[in-house]
Protein backbone atom coordinates (compact mmCIF):
# COMPACT_ATOMS: atom_id res chain seq x y z
CA UNK A 1 0.00 0.00 0.00
CA UNK A 2 1.77 3.70 -0.68
CA UNK A 3 1.41 5.00 2.78
CA UNK A 4 1.15 8.77 0.96
CA UNK A 5 -1.73 8.45 -0.60
CA UNK A 6 -4.62 10.41 0.55
CA UNK A 7 -8.11 10.08 1.98
CA UNK A 8 -6.58 6.63 3.82
CA UNK A 9 -7.15 6.26 7.30
CA UNK A 10 -3.64 6.05 7.72
CA UNK A 11 -3.45 9.70 5.99
CA UNK A 12 -6.45 10.84 7.80
CA UNK A 13 -6.39 8.75 10.75
CA UNK A 14 -2.85 8.09 11.67
CA UNK A 15 -0.88 10.66 10.09
CA UNK A 16 -2.18 14.11 11.27
CA UNK A 17 1.68 14.50 12.78
CA UNK A 18 3.51 14.25 10.10
CA UNK A 19 0.26 16.54 7.18
CA UNK A 20 3.11 18.20 5.66
CA UNK A 21 5.17 14.90 3.95
CA UNK A 22 1.78 13.62 2.85
CA UNK A 23 1.70 15.24 -0.22
CA UNK A 24 -1.75 16.85 0.34
CA UNK A 25 -1.90 18.86 3.24
CA UNK A 26 -5.35 20.04 1.31
CA UNK A 27 -7.19 16.46 2.52
CA UNK A 28 -6.50 17.12 5.82
CA UNK A 29 -7.58 20.95 6.18
CA UNK A 30 -10.82 19.82 4.25
CA UNK A 31 -11.05 16.96 6.78
CA UNK A 32 -10.88 19.77 9.87
CA UNK A 33 -13.04 22.30 8.24
CA UNK A 34 -15.71 19.27 8.01
CA UNK A 35 -15.10 17.92 11.43
CA UNK A 36 -15.58 21.83 12.81
CA UNK A 37 -18.51 22.75 10.75
CA UNK A 38 -20.40 19.93 12.35
CA UNK A 39 -23.05 20.21 15.22
CA UNK A 40 -20.90 18.30 17.60
CA UNK A 41 -17.52 20.08 16.61
CA UNK A 42 -19.06 23.17 17.24
CA UNK A 43 -20.95 21.70 20.74
CA UNK A 44 -17.11 20.69 21.53
CA UNK A 45 -15.67 24.09 21.23
CA UNK A 46 -18.32 25.89 23.13
CA UNK A 47 -17.91 24.13 26.03
CA UNK A 48 -13.88 24.37 25.80
CA UNK A 49 -14.53 27.96 25.35
CA UNK A 50 -17.10 28.08 28.63
CA UNK A 51 -13.78 26.05 30.75
CA UNK A 52 -11.64 29.22 29.48
CA UNK A 53 -14.01 32.13 30.31
CA UNK A 54 -12.20 33.03 33.66
CA UNK A 55 -8.48 32.74 32.37
CA UNK A 56 -6.81 35.80 31.74
CA UNK A 57 -3.71 35.82 29.72
CA UNK A 58 -2.18 34.48 26.76
CA UNK A 59 -2.75 31.18 26.19
CA UNK A 60 -2.28 28.82 23.37
CA UNK A 61 -4.48 26.38 21.13
CA UNK A 62 -2.30 23.38 20.72
CA UNK A 63 -2.85 21.60 17.10
CA UNK A 64 -4.50 24.56 16.15
CA UNK A 65 -4.99 23.03 12.78
CA UNK A 66 -6.59 25.45 10.06
CA UNK A 67 -7.39 27.86 13.17
CA UNK A 68 -11.18 27.73 13.96
CA UNK A 69 -10.72 27.65 17.61
CA UNK A 70 -7.60 30.93 17.52
CA UNK A 71 -10.03 33.01 15.59
CA UNK A 72 -13.11 32.26 17.89
CA UNK A 73 -11.34 32.65 21.21
CA UNK A 74 -9.82 35.87 19.70
CA UNK A 75 -13.22 37.28 18.96
CA UNK A 76 -13.79 36.48 22.37
CA UNK A 77 -11.08 38.74 23.98
CA UNK A 78 -8.26 35.75 24.76
CA UNK A 79 -4.91 36.34 24.01
CA UNK A 80 -4.62 33.03 21.99
CA UNK A 81 -1.51 31.72 20.06
CA UNK A 82 -2.07 28.83 17.96
CA UNK A 83 0.23 26.39 17.75
CA UNK A 84 0.35 23.33 15.05
CA UNK A 85 3.34 21.32 13.91
CA UNK A 86 2.59 21.06 10.26
CA UNK A 87 3.49 24.21 8.07
CA UNK A 88 0.51 23.38 5.67
CA UNK A 89 -1.76 23.94 8.82
CA UNK A 90 -0.20 27.15 10.30
CA UNK A 91 -0.58 28.83 6.50
CA UNK A 92 -4.04 27.44 6.40
CA UNK A 93 -4.68 29.39 9.45
CA UNK A 94 -3.32 32.43 9.02
CA UNK A 95 -4.68 32.52 5.08
CA UNK A 96 -8.46 31.85 6.52
CA UNK A 97 -7.79 34.35 9.85
CA UNK A 98 -5.01 36.66 8.81
CA UNK A 99 -5.35 38.76 12.32
CA UNK A 100 -4.80 35.75 14.19
CA UNK A 101 -1.35 34.68 15.69
CA UNK A 102 -0.53 30.97 14.60
CA UNK A 103 3.24 29.35 14.79
CA UNK A 104 4.59 26.51 13.77
CA UNK A 105 6.02 24.01 17.10
CA UNK A 106 5.57 21.03 18.88
CA UNK A 107 3.51 19.92 21.62
CA UNK A 108 6.55 18.28 23.18
CA UNK A 109 8.40 21.94 22.99
CA UNK A 110 6.28 24.90 22.70
CA UNK A 111 7.58 28.00 21.34
CA UNK A 112 7.31 29.54 25.04
CA UNK A 113 8.96 30.31 28.37
CA UNK A 114 8.79 28.65 31.36
CA UNK A 115 5.54 30.08 33.36
CA UNK A 116 4.74 32.40 30.26
CA UNK A 117 0.80 31.04 29.72
CA UNK A 118 -2.28 31.60 31.76
CA UNK A 119 -4.34 28.88 29.88
CA UNK A 120 -3.99 25.49 27.25
CA UNK A 121 -6.54 24.51 25.12
CA UNK A 122 -6.39 21.27 22.81
CA UNK A 123 -8.44 19.71 20.75
CA UNK A 124 -8.75 16.11 19.00
CA UNK A 125 -4.97 16.41 19.16
CA UNK A 126 -3.95 14.33 22.21
CA UNK A 127 -5.57 11.37 20.00
CA UNK A 128 -2.55 11.24 18.22
CA UNK A 129 -0.08 11.08 21.11
CA UNK A 130 1.53 8.12 21.78
CA UNK A 131 2.98 9.60 24.97
CA UNK A 132 0.36 12.00 26.43
CA UNK A 133 2.65 12.30 29.53
CA UNK A 134 5.36 13.57 27.82
CA UNK A 135 3.03 16.56 26.21
CA UNK A 136 1.59 17.09 29.55
CA UNK A 137 4.88 17.75 31.07
CA UNK A 138 5.46 20.26 28.14
CA UNK A 139 2.05 21.82 29.54
CA UNK A 140 2.97 22.41 33.15
CA UNK A 141 6.51 23.65 32.11
CA UNK A 142 4.35 26.49 29.85
CA UNK A 143 1.63 27.24 32.18
CA UNK A 144 1.42 29.82 35.21
CA UNK A 145 0.59 28.31 38.53
CA UNK A 146 -3.15 27.96 38.74
CA UNK A 147 -3.48 28.00 34.79
CA UNK A 148 -6.10 26.20 33.30
CA UNK A 149 -6.01 23.52 30.94
CA UNK A 150 -8.42 21.93 28.73
CA UNK A 151 -8.75 19.00 26.48
CA UNK A 152 -11.58 17.79 24.13
CA UNK A 153 -10.86 14.36 22.39
CA UNK A 154 -13.18 11.49 21.30
CA UNK A 155 -13.30 7.84 22.77
CA UNK A 156 -12.97 5.85 19.54
CA UNK A 157 -14.09 2.83 21.04
CA UNK A 158 -17.12 4.78 21.90
CA UNK A 159 -18.34 4.45 18.25
CA UNK A 160 -21.42 3.10 17.25
CA UNK A 161 -23.40 3.04 14.41
CA UNK A 162 -26.91 1.29 13.31
CA UNK A 163 -25.51 -1.00 10.89
CA UNK A 164 -27.38 -4.85 11.36
CA UNK A 165 -24.24 -6.59 10.04
CA UNK A 166 -22.61 -6.75 13.79
CA UNK A 167 -19.48 -8.65 12.98
CA UNK A 168 -18.17 -6.01 10.42
CA UNK A 169 -19.24 -2.85 12.45
CA UNK A 170 -17.37 -4.93 15.56
CA UNK A 171 -14.08 -5.22 12.82
CA UNK A 172 -14.32 -1.41 11.56
CA UNK A 173 -14.34 0.21 14.82
CA UNK A 174 -11.49 -2.00 16.49
CA UNK A 175 -9.41 -1.24 13.14
CA UNK A 176 -10.43 2.66 13.48
CA UNK A 177 -8.75 2.11 17.13
CA UNK A 178 -5.64 0.67 16.45
CA UNK A 179 -4.94 3.26 13.26
CA UNK A 180 -4.42 6.20 15.91
CA UNK A 181 -1.77 5.91 18.63
CA UNK A 182 -4.25 7.10 21.65
CA UNK A 183 -8.07 5.92 20.77
CA UNK A 184 -8.94 6.31 24.45
CA UNK A 185 -7.45 9.77 24.72
CA UNK A 186 -11.17 11.08 25.80
CA UNK A 187 -11.95 8.61 28.31
CA UNK A 188 -7.65 8.56 30.00
CA UNK A 189 -7.50 12.23 29.73
CA UNK A 190 -8.42 12.69 33.41
CA UNK A 191 -5.79 10.16 34.40
CA UNK A 192 -3.01 11.63 32.54
CA UNK A 193 -4.05 15.09 33.96
CA UNK A 194 -3.53 13.57 37.74
CA UNK A 195 -0.66 11.77 36.93
CA UNK A 196 0.74 15.00 35.84
CA UNK A 197 0.20 16.16 39.07
CA UNK A 198 -2.77 18.56 37.73
CA UNK A 199 -6.23 19.38 40.16
CA UNK A 200 -9.52 20.08 40.16
CA UNK A 201 -10.13 17.72 36.96
CA UNK A 202 -13.78 17.88 35.62
CA UNK A 203 -15.01 16.17 32.75
CA UNK A 204 -17.70 16.27 30.33
CA UNK A 205 -19.01 13.90 28.11
CA UNK A 206 -20.61 15.17 24.85
CA UNK A 207 -22.93 12.71 22.56
CA UNK A 208 -21.85 13.08 18.98
CA UNK A 209 -24.65 11.85 16.71
CA UNK A 210 -25.40 11.94 13.16
CA UNK A 211 -28.33 11.21 11.27
CA UNK A 212 -26.70 11.99 8.31
CA UNK A 213 -25.46 9.46 6.36
CA UNK A 214 -23.23 11.98 4.18
CA UNK A 215 -21.83 13.25 6.42
CA UNK A 216 -20.87 10.59 9.52
CA UNK A 217 -18.81 9.00 6.26
CA UNK A 218 -17.18 11.49 5.64
CA UNK A 219 -15.90 12.77 9.38
CA UNK A 220 -16.09 9.09 10.87
CA UNK A 221 -17.10 6.04 8.68
CA UNK A 222 -15.01 6.59 5.75
CA UNK A 223 -11.89 6.57 7.56
CA UNK A 224 -12.70 4.06 10.19
CA UNK A 225 -13.56 1.60 6.93
CA UNK A 226 -10.59 2.37 5.00
CA UNK A 227 -8.63 1.17 8.17
CA UNK A 228 -10.41 -1.97 8.13
CA UNK A 229 -9.43 -2.53 4.37
CA UNK A 230 -5.95 -1.91 4.90
CA UNK A 231 -5.59 -4.00 7.90
CA UNK A 232 -7.39 -6.69 6.44
CA UNK A 233 -9.83 -7.88 8.77
CA UNK A 234 -12.67 -6.60 6.45
CA UNK A 235 -12.71 -8.06 3.22
CA UNK A 236 -14.37 -5.48 0.14
CA UNK A 237 -17.04 -7.91 -0.61
CA UNK A 238 -18.08 -7.16 3.62
CA UNK A 239 -17.35 -3.34 3.25
CA UNK A 240 -19.87 -3.51 0.09
CA UNK A 241 -22.38 -5.37 1.78
CA UNK A 242 -21.84 -3.03 5.21
CA UNK A 243 -22.11 -0.01 3.10
CA UNK A 244 -25.36 -0.81 1.39
CA UNK A 245 -26.93 -2.00 4.79
CA UNK A 246 -26.42 1.67 5.90
CA UNK A 247 -27.60 3.28 2.96
CA UNK A 248 -30.62 1.34 2.88
CA UNK A 249 -31.60 2.06 6.79
CA UNK A 250 -30.27 6.08 5.78
CA UNK A 251 -32.91 6.00 2.88
CA UNK A 252 -35.24 4.75 5.88
CA UNK A 253 -34.56 7.28 8.04
CA UNK A 254 -33.32 4.89 9.95
CA UNK A 255 -29.52 5.71 10.15
CA UNK A 256 -27.91 6.74 13.45
CA UNK A 257 -23.72 7.01 14.29
CA UNK A 258 -22.71 8.12 17.37
CA UNK A 259 -19.13 8.70 19.03
CA UNK A 260 -18.55 10.38 22.52
CA UNK A 261 -16.29 13.39 23.08
CA UNK A 262 -14.94 14.37 26.30
CA UNK A 263 -13.81 17.76 27.29
CA UNK A 264 -11.81 17.62 30.53
CA UNK A 265 -10.45 20.62 32.02
CA UNK A 266 -8.20 21.04 35.62
CA UNK A 267 -5.79 23.56 36.83
CA UNK A 268 -2.35 23.75 37.96
CA UNK A 269 -1.70 23.25 41.69
CA UNK A 270 -0.46 27.07 42.59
Amino acid sequence: MDTTAPRTAESIAARFHDVDSSGVPEDFISYLQKMEESESGRAVREITYRALEAAEGRGTDVGCGAGRAVADLARLGKDAVGVDSSQAMVDAALARFPHCRVVRGSAFELPFEDGELSWYRSERTFLHFGDPAEALSEARRVLKPGGTIVLADPDLGSMAVSSRITETTDAVKKAFCSAVPNPHAGTRSAGHLADAGFTDIEVVPVMAALSDHASAFDVVLEPALTAALAQGVVSEEEAARWKDDLSDLSRRNAFTATATFFVTTARLAS
